[in-house]
């Protein structure tokens, strides 16, 4: 690669982290798939989720699959000079399907390993992180007075020390938290169980039924979102009586599932809880920040997110020009925000969807994703793009039918002068198909649409060679 198309952020978050302690020296980020299946506690597991509660098709399965993958380089790719272990898993090594022939594997590192490295040399050398891959939990060795930072808690990892009490992250990452948490959200419902455990089939058939019941007269519209969920996943808009209809029979089918993850050592962290939620029309921002050890919010960026047909996130978009502005009409809510993360012990990245009522222009946070978000990175990107007269930027993900060598032949010239950046990759080789996320930088908004609609039209159609 030619050094001078090498990327410079502006920051990463290392540096956030060292911003006013020396914990950006001692904190490892642990990394996974999303969705991934490492945890074998099965029913017994504390940390539950609640990704599979919609019925999917075969091929949007797979996407789904793919798009947990991509999400150790995607969210990663602002880390800077920090350790990243990579958990290996075996859904990951399922998913792209590698045999010996495979031309882009060497003997010492798989092809999916490689998509990660081709990410991440992009970067300057000082802005890499540090990558370490391992395929078990128990292998995962850290360093004196090292701990860790997760995108989200999991029983296999719970034997490590970690930044934050995995108990309180688990907490304050669920829908049912934020509607408890005292910050300004519109009105909400909190259906919690009254299980004590899920092992009798007709006391869990009651349950089910008298969780859902109040879906039936909640006003129109509303959302129904349950406790864990991600990237639109496990969250449903009810804005007609053909909604109510279908979200409720879905919900009656699949919440037995959910209420089966119910047990001793998680019901106190209320994992199978329902919220109805006020839909409130208005603007709505994604706003990544970060909170110091000290309580101090860094403003990062302040997005529009782009959702697909199913109302799954694929990304999202930045008017450079806009953020000094969006950082001063948000600044008393990110203060709050901040202040209450900050009592809960938390510290690190975290995202606030909020939505501004158009009739009283109260700004209400209808999410709050305590974690990197999937648009944290176009804020450190923002000298990248700006030093280049590109003044908006957008990051789409998807399934595409081109390999990524032929990809980027496509757009090697923008590649080449930095508009186009491949933010994330992986394969899957038994389905000749990629998920990738791209960033590109535009002169203008318009432009900039249009840029996105040629990297989907291209992604799309070339055929792998």
């Amino acid at each position: 690669m030619n050094p001078q198309s090498l990327i410079t952020l502006d920051y990463t978050l290392h540096d956030l982290y060292s911003s006013d302690s020396e914990d950006g020296l001692n904190t490892v980020l642990i990394y996974y798939p999303l969705q991934f299946e490492h945890n074998h506690e099965g029913t017994s597991a504390k940390f539950a989720y609640n990704y599979k509660v919609e019925e999917e098709d075969e091929d949007a399965t797979s996407s789904l699959a793919m798009a947990a993958n991509l999400v150790p380089q995607r969210y990663a790719f602002s880390a800077g000079r920090m350790p990243l272990v990579i958990l290996d898993v075996i859904a990951q090594r399922k998913l792209n399907n590698e045999s010996d022939g495979d031309i882009r594997a060497t003997d010492s590192v798989p092809a999916h390993h490689l998509d990660i490295y081709q990410t991440f040399a992009q970067l300057q050398p000082d802005q890499r992180p540090i990558v370490r891959f391992v395929e078990s939990p128990d292998s995962i060795k850290l360093g004196l007075d090292a701990k860790i930072a997760v995108l989200l808690p999991t029983d296999c990892l719970s034997h490590l020390p970690h930044l934050t009490c995995p108990e309180t992250h688990y907490e304050i990452l669920s829908k049912r938290g934020l509607a408890v948490s005292g910050l300004p959200t519109p009105p909400s419902r909190v259906i919690d169980t009254i299980l004590v455990d899920s092992d009798d089939p007709r006391q869990l058939a009651e349950e089910t039924a008298r969780m859902i019941s109040p879906i039936e007269q909640y006003q129109v519209p509303f959302m129904v979102k349950l406790p864990q969920s991600i990237s639109g996943i496990g969250t449903f808009a009810v804005t007609s009586e053909t909604d109510r209809m279908r979200i409720k029979a879905m919900l009656t089918t699949q919440s037995g599932v959910m209420l089966r993850q119910l047990n001793q050592t998680n019901r106190h962290l209320h994992p199978c809880s329902i919220v109805l939620q006020d839909f409130v029309d208005g603007p709505v921002v994604a706003l990544s920040l970060f909170v110091t050890k000290t309580g101090q919010p860094i403003f990062v960026a302040c997005c529009e997110q782009s959702f697909d047909d199913h109302s799954h996130w694929i990304g999202g978009s930045i008017s450079y020009r806009e953020q000094a502005g969006f950082q001063k009409t948000f600044s008393a809510l990110i203060g709050k925000v901040a202040a209450f993360l900050h009592r809960k012990g938390y510290h690190g990245p975290a995202g606030v969807d909020i939505v501004t009522d158009q009739h009283s222009g109260e700004q209400l946070v209808i999410d709050l994703n305590v974690r990197v978000t999937g648009t944290f990175h176009l804020g450190p990107l923002t000298g990248h793009f700006t030093r280049r007269g590109l003044f908006e930027a957008g990051m789409t993900s998807g399934d595409f039918s081109c390999t990524r060598d032929v990809f980027e032949t496509v757009f090697s010239e923008e590649i080449r002068q930095g508009s186009l950046i491949v933010s994330g990759w992986v394969h899957n080789e038994s389905r000749s198909q990629s998920h990738a996320a791209i960033t590109v930088g535009a002169r203008d908004s318009d432009r900039l649409q249009e840029y996105l609609q040629r990297v989907r039209a291209v992604g799309l159609q070339n055929q792998p060679v």
